[in-house]
């Protein structure tokens, strides 16, 4: 079997500030080393359950945070940006199933570690009237090329969330949020374990691994926290102003309205926040 690791960092134990998660953040060196830990769990658990290959998506920032030299050496690596399917590149050529290991909770959730979607520019993304998070956003596009999710791994939100998005799912829970910027925290080692464990557990439900698969076409609907925001993507061939912080794009598949979100999340990033 090949499996496909998608990595954020916001979601791994003992991660809950942005001094950890940022480049610039004091704690950020430490952190990539729990993130590259959780990661090799994650990749043992697969090679445990029957795996032959397994490639991973660095899928944090700018795709620079797992540490190569230390990570699982059977796993090729996915790093840097910018790159056409952001935290999912690399899907497109073909996977049994899906792990989404340190992801967090989607935008405007209570009480959920470091939430947002690509950029805390955003405060809700639909799909058909579905509203997703980075979770939703990266099944979404593991459906469309066929590939069902197995794994998720994050705070008690985040595999909430997966779970009612994608029943059946195999979750772990590395840490039960507080708030935004506080989690009672499994230890590191024990975090591992569960990981390791709940990797390989998941391998042994081949055929019951839930895919999200959304039938074209695909009605994108982005909120944004200003309405400047929306000033800059209405450049955007086919974006429709809804109201003043709202946009719609109608894409003849889950594909084209991811790309078109991965954009407007690029262009609102790119200019100062106003």
């Amino acid at each position: 079997m090949k499996i496909y690791i998608s990595a954020d960092i916001e979601g791994i134990g003992c991660v809950v500030r942005q001094e950890q998660s940022t480049p610039d953040g004091r704690e950020y060196a430490w952190a990539r080393k729990m993130m590259t830990a959780e990661v090799n769990a994650a990749i043992r658990g697969a090679f445990d359950g029957g795996a032959q290959e397994v490639v991973v998506s660095d899928s944090h920032n700018v795709g620079l945070n797992l540490i190569p030299d230390e990570l699982d050496q059977r796993a090729a690596l996915i790093m840097g940006s910018p790159r056409p399917l952001c935290m999912m590149e690399g899907i497109s050529l073909g996977f049994d199933a899906v792990f989404l290991v340190g992801y967090h909770g989607m935008a405007g959730t209570a009480d959920s570690n470091l939430v947002h979607i690509f950029t805390r520019r955003i405060a809700e993304v639909r799909m058909n009237g579905t509203t997703v998070g980075e979770i939703g956003l990266s099944a979404g596009l593991a459906g469309y090329f066929g590939a069902p999710v197995a794994l998720v791994t994050g705070d008690d939100k985040a595999v909430s969330e997966a779970r009612n998005l994608l029943p059946g799912v195999d979750t772990v829970e590395v840490k039960r949020a507080i708030g935004a910027y506080a989690a009672l925290c499994v230890p590191p080692e024990k975090s591992r374990e569960l990981i390791q464990e709940g990797a390989r557990r998941s391998m042994a439900r081949k055929g019951a691994w839930p895919r999200f698969a959304m039938s074209p076409p695909v009605e994108l609907s982005v909120r944004f926290t200003t309405s400047s925001s929306v000033d800059r993507v209405l450049r955007m061939p086919g974006v429709e102003r809804i109201d003043g912080v709202t946009v719609r794009f109608c894409g003849s598949d889950f594909l084209e309205a991811f790309k078109a979100f991965n954009t407007m999340a690029d262009i609102v990033e790119l200019i100062a926040y106003i």
